[in-house]
């Protein structure tokens, strides 16, 4: 079975392409166009066995995209991997080891008190009811 091997593909874009001020539809797009470009290709037959007829036996001419073609025996199985996985500049913001928090647990006051005299109040108090001080939150 061929297979594209889209992996590929795009880390050598990337590796060999700058991605600055660049949109996501851009970069999109000069990808398309990039895998479009025709490229020197080496024919891995014999001569006689050559079914291009273009007379360029040991190179062809083809899409780059056909470099990325590859025969698998295997069945295509889909590996779509939701794990956020730092790379480039934020690699050193999240660094090796470091671990990303997923939920952030936010702990709720269970008394509030007036910041002026200190009594008790209701945790939707807006003021004080000993002082009649305004409430800060």
């Amino acid at each position: 079975m061929k297979v594209f091997n889209s992996k590929a593909a795009t880390e050598e874009y990337m590796s060999t392409h700058s991605l600055t001020y660049s949109t996501p539809d851009t970069i999109l797009r000069k990808f398309a166009h990039w895998l479009g470009e025709i490229v020197e290709m080496d024919c891995k037959l014999d001569a006689e066995k050559c079914p291009n007829e273009d007379g360029m036996h040991p190179k062809h001419k083809v899409p780059r995209l056909m470099l990325f073609i590859e025969e698998r025996d295997v069945p295509y199985e889909e590996k779509i991997d939701e794990e956020f996985k730092p790379t480039g500049a934020i690699t050193s913001y999240f660094g090796a080891g470091m671990e990303l928090k997923k939920e952030v647990k936010e702990e709720k006051a269970t008394k509030k008190y007036c910041h002026e005299c200190g009594m008790e109040l209701s945790l939707t108090a807006k003021f004080c009811a000993n002082c009649g001080a305004k409430q800060i939150d």
